[in-house]
């Protein structure tokens, strides 16, 4: 079957497709009195021609590649285990079907397949293969048709049984498809799999040839309920997000498409994570749990208990021993098993007194102190022959959390409980069926209630109903309060493609911009690779499970998934990173489905709070989002409690538009940016607008992302700093919608997809610094604050006003004392009204007892007359110096220097390639955005891993210039 093929397949799937269509549902129904429900339904048809996107710029162009022959690899992992990689092939179901040869034969013909990319997705294939052009690219996703997700696909490899495995029991893993398999080898079904977050594990042994090419075939098809597509436009605007993809439950439900990304056409369809081969004995090692647990208020000891599920496969019993190793621990434990039994062994502190220690390195989340983590060995021998091995790694740390509850007796009153403290024997704690509300009845604010016999005095310590946090959620580490400073995964990439080279630059990202918590939204990235850099990089995680907002589209069948949400977390619990499960986004669990997952969460993992709704319990709802005109009412109107979602427009710098927008599309602001999720009709964009132009009307897209990064900087700090400037008073966390950017995108990000940083990353890397100093709103009140678990004494507090001149026409001194993990009020600048004109730098500054700079925020202030910002372009151009003072282990400390009489506005570096004159990302620059004064010099560090000064220039770009190189 030739090359064509395909696009039958498409038209047939289009015919379907159109059998499946109800009435109509358009953008502009989302506000009606049904709106909300139909905001998460989704479309029930297509939209009309003139709802769609249009661009100047054709669709880019691609050329399906030439299949080639290549072999399959087996990548070692680790003793006894390899990745089944590189040979794999894709093709459609109907090739397989009119194929004259069966897929298991050695005379099946692929020529026409596909050299498959797994780990991946169908539409990753597709595109990497030249099927398709990229879809991030401006409006190429349409030329994708919808259809190729109502298809079923065949992936194929061929493989050689691994050296030595003769005699010896052979396992087949799989980590991950999307959404259905029917799995075969050599010919015969090893069984099915359902749910894009569940792992198939198929014990091969009587099936697997130890000589000769070993056929492995998986057919994956779609979910149920693939829904229709939403295209955004100016004219359609952000439309319906998601939809029917929740029904089908444990699914990439964000795939059919949201506000910030579009519907991907395959919905994520694939063998997603990788497949493996395990070779052993007849003893097999399930999913450990590691519990630790301190003396706290003392940490100088620990004790760790490691629970290891084994099952004998045989018919016969078995005599073994188990094996623990870590950080020069070496334990042993004999066990006996009965024929096909499985049973749970424990090495706990009491048998075992290595499992006692002292002075443990202790995980910490990113600010509050390192995030250690230990490297644990688990072998399991069968008599004495080596039977399965499995390696992991732990923190020691210990989790404890407070809220507010309702009981009759106490009625609504504040608890802290550490659940490895609490035995509940599998049983929940809270009822989140029958939760009662707290506050203003208007804003939906709840508490939960007990399960019933529950004793509270054995499960919480008793708070003060007088702390100021009142009913909002704390977390604690190692008994320390952590203000939460969250960002939000809503998906790693918007196609899957996953790899620890491409992520590892995020996630220091989001250590460099000092966040220590990631929402893992709706569990849309529940991945091994996830979990292990937030354990590396001290990144909390709020993990969700994966249903929609509300209780408008609920999953059809809840054992399915009961399932996957069982497997994941038995699969996860040994990651010290994750601090919470939670049922959905915005909701609680279905009726029904809540007493299940709480059960299931009290049995597999009892070490961590199970929150039963992501707002409003215990926390605010959700929101706002876009720009507030106003920004002090940020700090009047938002700052209160816990809240996770936040967020506002975070426009790109030019250098990135130019990558996924032709030149065609770049000016105006048009359909292409509004495909990109920037929309005319939502999220204040009216007034983001007004914002933008108040500097001058943007004349050309690289004059209003210039202007864009003044305001996108500005609002990204404001927000962050509300919540600051109520710290422990009433505010006890704030979770940023979004951090992290799954494809090229105009809105809901720190970061861009590309590693670039603009004003939204350095607005919000300011305001979360670990020790800060800020300006609050409206009262100008001068603050700090200290998210460390470091007192500070003797602290000097700097403020200076400039005129646009750069006279200084204000200045006050004062010390303080700064305590550990709080905040101090400082004072109110005092002017006269006379002496303030119209456009004003404020600079503050923060120095410890030595002198140090520990903390420079800078403000301009327009008094509320946002034509006042129009001042800097009258600015000149300023004269800047670099100097390399350092240079070690690929990180270069700079000394940058205003040498003119002009202010420097809103300075931006980036390093640039001497070989190809490209912007080198990622490149980890400790400040962006900042302004030096006539004559000032600042210390700028680089971290740019596995480059030498000799080989890259640093440019510069500001407000009042354009690009330089220093």
């Amino acid at each position: 079957m030739k090359q064509q093929t395909l696009k039958t397949c498409i038209l047939i799937g289009s015919i379907v497709l159109s059998a499946l269509i109800v009435p109509t549902l358009h953008a502009q129904d989302m506000m009606g009195k049904t709106g909300f429900t139909k905001l998460w339904a989704g479309l029930k048809e297509k939209q009309p021609e003139n709802q769609l996107p249009h661009g100047k710029a054709p669709f880019q162009t691609s050329e399906r590649k030439a299949k080639q022959n290549i072999p399959t690899k087996l990548i070692p992992t680790q003793d006894g285990e390899w990745i089944i990689s590189d040979g794999w092939e894709m093709g459609t179901s109907t090739q397989v079907i009119e194929s004259k040869e069966s897929i298991f034969s050695t005379n099946f013909d692929t020529e026409n397949w596909y050299n498959a990319t797994v780990p991946g997705t169908v539409l990753t294939t597709l595109v990497n293969q030249g099927e398709y052009p990229d879809p991030y690219f401006g409006l190429n996703n349409m030329a994708i048709p919808d259809t190729l997700a109502y298809m079923k696909w065949w992936y194929r490899t061929s493989f050689d049984a691994p050296a030595n495995s003769e005699g010896k029991r052979v396992r087949l893993l799989l980590n991950g498809i999307n959404y259905r398999a029917e799995i075969f080898l050599n010919g015969q079904k090893l069984g099915n799999m359902t749910g894009a977050f569940i792992r198939g594990e198929y014990d091969i042994t009587s099936l697997i040839k130890t000589s000769g090419k070993n056929v492995l075939a998986v057919l994956v098809s779609p979910p149920d309920n693939p829904g229709i597509s939403h295209e955004q436009s100016m004219v359609a605007g952000q439309g319906l997000n998601g939809g029917q993809l929740s029904l089908d439950g444990p699914t990439f439900i964000a795939s059919m498409g949201w506000d910030w990304i579009p519907g991907i056409r395959d919905r994520n369809m694939g063998i997603w994570q990788d497949v493996r081969l395990r070779v052993g004995g007849d003893v097999t090692i399930g999913d450990p749990q590691v519990v630790t647990n301190l003396a706290l208020p003392d940490t100088t000891k620990a004790t760790i208990k490691i629970i290891v599920p084994v099952k004998n496969l045989t018919g016969s019993p078995i005599q073994g021993t188990l094996s623990a190793k870590f950080e020069g621990v070496d334990i042993n434990l004999a066990y006996t098993l009965k024929a096909k039994e499985e049973k749970a062994l424990v090495f706990d502190p009491v048998n075992f007194k290595e499992l006692n220690i002292k002075n443990p390195k202790l995980w910490w989340p990113n600010g509050y102190g390192a995030p250690n983590l230990y490297n644990l060995e688990l072998q399991a021998n069968a008599g004495t022959k080596f039977s399965d091995l499995k390696k992991l790694r732990f923190g020691i740390r210990e989790l404890s959390y407070e809220l507010m509850i309702n009981t009759p007796a106490k009625g609504d009153h504040r608890v802290a409980y550490t659940p490895v403290d609490v035995e509940t024997n599998g049983k929940p704690i809270f009822d989140y069926e029958n939760v009662v509300k707290v506050g203003d009845p208007k804003l939906n604010r709840t508490i939960p209630t007990l399960q019933k016999n529950i004793d509270e005095t054995a499960v919480f310590e008793q708070l003060s109903n007088n702390d100021p946090v009142g009913q909002y959620f704390v977390f604690r580490v190692n008994g320390v309060r952590i203000f939460i400073k969250g960002g939000t995964f809503g998906m790693d990439d918007a196609m899957k493609r996953i790899s620890r080279e491409k992520f590892v630059p995020y996630f220091q990202l989001h250590k460099d911009a000092n966040f220590n918590l990631i929402r893992n939204w709706v569990g849309e990235t529940t991945e091994e690779l996830f979990y292990e850099l937030a354990d590396e990089y001290g990144m909390l995680v709020w993990n969700d499970f994966w249903i929609t907002t509300d209780d408008t589209v609920e999953p059809n069948d809840y054992q399915l998934f009961m399932k996957n949400a069982t497997d994941v977390v038995r699969r996860f619990r040994t990651h010290p990173s994750i601090a919470i499960w939670c049922p959905r986004n915005e909701g609680y669990a279905p009726e029904g489905m809540e007493p299940q997952l709480a059960k299931m969460l009290a049995t597999e993992d009892p070490t961590r709070h199970y929150h039963g709704n992501s707002r409003f319990l215990n926390a605010v709802n959700s929101g706002p989002y876009g720009f507030f005109k106003d920004q002090s009412r940020y700090f009047t109107e938002t700052a209160e409690g816990f809240n996770t979602e936040f967020g506002a427009q975070a426009i790109p710098t030019a250098n990135t538009i130019r990558k996924f927008i032709a030149p065609e599309d770049q000016w105006p602001i048009n359909d292409v940016w509004a495909y990109h999720d920037l929309h005319h009709t939502t999220h204040f964009f009216e007034d983001f607008m007004g914002a933008v132009n108040s500097y001058g009307k943007a004349s050309s897209m690289e004059d209003f992302s210039k202007k864009a990064q003044m305001v996108t900087y500005d609002t990204w700090r404001a927000m962050i700093e509300a919540w600051n400037s109520r710290m422990w008073d009433n505010t006890t966390g704030l979770i940023m919608w979004m951090s992290h950017p799954s494809w090229p995108s105009m809105t809901w990000q720190t970061y861009t997809y590309d590693y670039e940083t603009p004003g939204s990353y350095f607005g919000a890397k300011k305001a979360q610094e670990p020790v800060h100093i800020q300006m609050n709103l409206p009262d100008n009140k001068v603050i700090i604050v200290n998210s460390t678990r470091e007192g500070y004494k003797n602290m000097t507090v700097n403020v200076r006003y400039f005129h646009i001149t750069g006279k200084e026409y204000y200045n006050k001194t004062e010390k303080y004392d700064v305590p550990a993990n709080g905040k101090v009020d400082c004072f109110i600048p005092e002017l006269a009204t006379k002496d303030v004109p119209k456009y004003t730098l404020v600079r503050l500054e923060l120095r410890d007892s030595k002198g140090n700079i520990v903390s420079i925020n800078d403000y301009w202030k327009n008094w509320g007359n946002l034509q006042s910002n129009q001042a800097l372009n009258a600015l000149g151009k300023p004269e800047l110096k670099l100097t390399l003072k350092k240079n070690s282990g690929g990180k270069c400390l700079y000394e940058l220097e205003n040498t003119s009489k002009e202010f420097a506005v809103a300075v931006k570096l980036n390093a640039k390639s001497k070989i190809t004159g490209e912007i080198i990302l990622p490149a980890y620059f400790s400040e962006g955005y900042m302004n030096l004064l006539p004559g000032e010099k600042r210390k700028i560090e680089l971290a740019l891993p596995d480059m030498v000064p000799a080989n890259f220039a640093i440019i510069a770009e500001g407000y009042n210039f354009d690009s330089i190189e220093l």
